[in-house]
């Protein structure tokens, strides 16, 4: 009994040992086997560098890096740095010199837009000038000269400033410094000489009227006027009409239509009467 127990136990430690060799002999198969697999994966991850090299030397052109070359050396504002990056150290330096370019050609331009003003200003100012002084010369009036009649029509009230005159309207005597001529409505009104237009008003007496400076001290005022055809500052020829005769007054109601007429010399009523031609 005791013999057989024995066989038993060595027939199932036989066995035992037996599996114990086949695991560790699959354990190591496999082991084998995962790291032959790996070992052939990581193979397959390695890159080359050597083969790419010559691949791209032999696929790529020769001068596409001399191109790139010559680019990055024809620009002499870059500069290779210590790192992976390329600055351009002169780029400030240069935008501020073309800042400082633009900004003298602004004041250059600006100078000379000043100068051209100043030169059109004086221009115009001898322009002015010149006018002035030829308008002067174009009416300066003498007594030589004598004067155009406003209008063709008797004298209904003589100048008389030594003694005074009646005035039918106003039925009083009084000082006239000036000269009334009849007229119709309407009739177009000259001017007596040439002149310049110094001033366009209105008076409760002589209605609508327009002073002229003649020239050498002499002025002229036409009244009694309706539609002035002439303005302010405007330079008047002889003979030019100037506007058109207009109802009278309520001060020359029966003295009838007519225009009034005033010259004076400094200020000073001169007889039209011996003046006008």
């Amino acid at each position: 009994m005791r013999k057989r127990n024995v066989k038993r136990f060595n027939k199932e430690k036989i066995m035992m040992l037996s599996s114990s060799l086949l695991i560790v002999a699959a354990c190591g198969l496999t082991g084998y086997y995962v790291s032959e697999k790996e070992k052939g994966d990581l193979e397959k991850q390695v890159v080359d560098f050597s083969k790419l090299e010559d691949s791209a030397k032999t696929e790529a052109p020769e001068d596409i890096g001399a191109g790139l070359d010559r680019d990055l050396d024809a620009d002499p504002f870059f500069a290779e740095t210590g790192g992976n990056s390329v600055i351009n150290p002169d780029k400030n330096k240069t935008i501020s010199e073309n800042d400082m370019d633009t900004s003298s050609v602004e004041t250059e331009e600006k100078e000379q837009e000043e100068e051209s003003k100043e030169e059109d200003q004086e221009k115009e100012k001898r322009e002015a000038q010149e006018t002035a002084s030829q308008s002067v010369a174009s009416y300066g009036f003498l007594e030589s000269d004598g004067m155009g009649w406003p209008v063709p029509g008797n004298v209904v009230l003589n100048y008389s400033m030594d003694q005074t005159v009646y005035f039918s309207t106003l039925s009083q005597y009084k000082y006239n410094p000036a000269i009334v001529i009849s007229a119709n409505e309407g009739d177009p009104v000259s001017a007596c000489a040439s002149g310049k237009v110094t001033a366009i008003g209105s008076s409760e007496e002589i209605g609508s009227f327009l002073e002229m400076d003649l020239g050498n001290g002499y002025e002229m005022v036409l009244g009694q006027l309706q539609e002035i055809s002439v303005s302010e500052g405007e330079i008047v020829e002889r003979g030019q009409v100037v506007g058109k005769v207009a109802a009278p007054t309520k001060y020359y109601s029966l003295e009838g239509t007519n225009v009034y007429l005033k010259i004076t010399k400094a200020d000073i009523p001169v007889n039209p009467m011996s003046l006008l031609d």
